[in-house]
């Protein structure tokens, strides 16, 4: 049984956020994945550090601030800041230790407080992303079974493409969790998904670094692998169950962020926005006609050409005010970076330009299940480019 990636080809966004430690984060995808593993794992269903760093910073000055003052009016034990105490001259009268204070809760209006857990679970869904797709590496070399074995016919190797991973953001997670205002979904969905999702990453970052991994036939990978199979097939569902989730958050916070930044006068910010959003709705359009790279000639362009054309229309809107240095300077924004995000969104319409004409020729791709011009994978891989680009330019 073939899990439907393809019906998770959404985008996560995240909504503009009046903070300066936050910014207009977009949610990654999972890149599909068409032969091995997905022909053998079958299933039965398919940052707290930075959080913490900015509320203890905020704390340590708070308390500072309280010693500070502490000290200032400090007065001899006994005394009287009235001047009426007798004053102490045979000996040095050792102050009464003041107790450390707790650090002040960290106290935000209940938008930033929305803005800060929305933000965290974003982080979380981009990571299951690479969590779940880690997980479909190991089962192309690995069997979908209860004990140990390797695919016979694979043709990668032990470790292929597994790497470790820092569960810092799954602090993050635990304590956003408890915090107003309650998103009740993904509230339960982050509450029930840690606990595999840490086992896994845990799991993983061993065997990176395990490095003689056949040593006592395979012993340390037939501990790893108890732990993978024990949680793989929940963590799947409940990564589609959350990917969901996040999609039905983001698409109206999406749509009030774009059109904030066309009010403000953004044109570079909602360029690269909304080219985004564009070709979210081409690959959601693919996933509701259930096409995939196996049946990219059955694709129905009749719905598909109009987006196409708004996306062109919209890089070519883009490149205009990139040209303008008033707009740029407006925008913060270099004429390099500027340049550099508008080769990164033509590489969108590049790709699907591509796949229209791998449609057009009516001619299905030979493999599907690796990155062809003209193939979805490629247009998710690009994709998810540009989303990580936005991450760290618009959204920084």
């Amino acid at each position: 049984m073939r899990p439907n990636i393809w019906a998770f080809l959404m985008y996560r966004n995240l909504a503009f956020v009046r903070l300066n430690f936050s910014g207009n984060l977009r949610y990654r995808e999972i890149t599909p994945r068409t032969t091995g593993q997905s022909e053998r794992f079958d299933m039965a269903n398919k940052r707290r550090k930075w959080i913490v760093s900015k509320t203890k910073k905020l704390a340590a000055l708070l308390m500072a601030l309280l010693l500070t003052a502490g000290a200032g009016c400090s007065v001899p034990d006994g005394g009287d800041p009235g001047g009426d105490a007798p004053i102490q001259t045979q000996k040095q009268v050792e102050p009464t230790p003041t107790p450390t204070p707790e650090p002040p809760e960290e106290t935000l209006d209940p938008e930033a407080a929305e803005a800060v857990k929305y933000n965290v679970y974003v982080q979380m869904n981009n990571k299951i992303v690479d969590v779940l797709d880690t997980l479909y590496s190991y089962y192309e070399v690995v069997e979908y079974a209860d004990e140990f074995a390797l695919i016979p016919d694979s043709e990668y190797t032990y470790k292929y493409d597994i790497s470790g991973y820092n569960t810092d953001l799954l602090e993050d997670a635990q304590y956003v969790l408890e915090m107003d205002p309650p998103f009740e979904e993904l509230d339960s969905l982050t509450e029930q998904i840690l606990e595999p999702m840490r086992a896994l990453m845990e799991t993983f970052t061993l065997i990176s670094h395990n490095y003689d991994y056949a040593a006592d036939q395979y012993a340390k990978p037939k501990e790893y692998h108890k732990a993978i199979q024990a949680n793989a097939a929940v963590f799947q569902e409940l990564a589609f169950q959350y990917m969901d989730a996040i999609q039905v958050m983001s698409i109206q916070r999406v749509e009030a962020e774009e059109q904030e930044m066309q009010d403000e006068g953004r044109l570079l910010a909602y360029g690269f926005s909304h080219s985004i959003t564009v070709v979210k709705k081409i690959t959601a359009e693919c996933a509701a006609q259930d096409v995939s790279d196996e049946n990219i000639e059955t694709l129905d362009l009749a719905p598909i050409r109009p987006l196409y054309q708004e996306l062109l229309d919209t890089i070519a809107d883009y490149k205009a005010a990139a040209e303008d240095n008033n707009q740029l300077m407006k925008e913060s924004m270099t004429a390099d970076g500027a340049y550099h995000i508008g080769t990164q969104i033509d590489r969108m319409a590049s790709a699907l330009e591509w796949m229209i004409k791998q449609v057009e020729s009516g001619r299905p791709i030979e493999d599907p299940g690796r990155e062809y011009l003209g193939g979805l994978i490629h247009v998710s891989v690009v994709l998810s480019d540009c989303i990580d680009l936005y991450n760290s330019s618009i959204a920084s």
